[in-house]
């Protein structure tokens, strides 16, 4: 049994054959190395950021990040979901919020979710990996496995 579980949401650009398909490989060597394990929630789907872009609108937006969380609430009760894209996130720490704070949003939501036979009873959190890497391992764990240091090494960021 790994010494961290979380429930995770890889996004549309992280999957395998993506564009940003090596930043899931690389998640997954850091997870085995640290002893974590990402347990992908069953046929996840888009977050919708790209549709937010394209003025959808907000609820079928929120539905999009609502059947994730029913998804991972069903297959994976009680974890954290863990994103490793700033954009999904993103999306789904904000429907989180939006569908926390307001009973009109949530009823809809339920009423969509409904209808794919889905539902959410509790509000997961939501975790950037990077999040969990500080937070629940802390610096110090992360430092032990350091095989090569990467001083000296340009690093770019990857927002999704």
């Amino acid at each position: 049994m790994a010494k961290h579980e979380y429930a995770f949401y890889p996004g549309c650009s992280s999957q395998k054959g993506a564009s940003a398909s090596n930043y899931l490989t690389s998640v997954e060597s850091m997870c085995k190395t640290l002893d974590v394990k990402l347990t992908e929630i069953p046929d996840w789907n888009c977050c919708g950021a790209s549709i937010g872009y394209a003025e959808a609108g907000e609820l079928p937006r929120h539905v999009l990040n609502a059947r994730n969380f029913a998804l991972s609430e069903q297959h994976l009760p009680g974890q954290e979901i863990v994103a490793t894209c700033a954009a999904c996130w993103l999306g789904a720490r904000e429907t989180r919020e939006r569908l926390t704070h307001s009973d009109t949003l949530m009823a809809d939501t339920r009423e969509a979710l409904k209808e794919a036979g889905l539902q959410i009873n509790e509000m997961p959190n939501i975790r950037h990996m990077v999040e969990v890497l500080i937070e629940d391992l802390g610096f110090d764990e992360m430092k032990k496995h350091v095989v090569r240091p990467l001083e000296g090494v340009k690093i770019a960021g990857y927002v999704g």
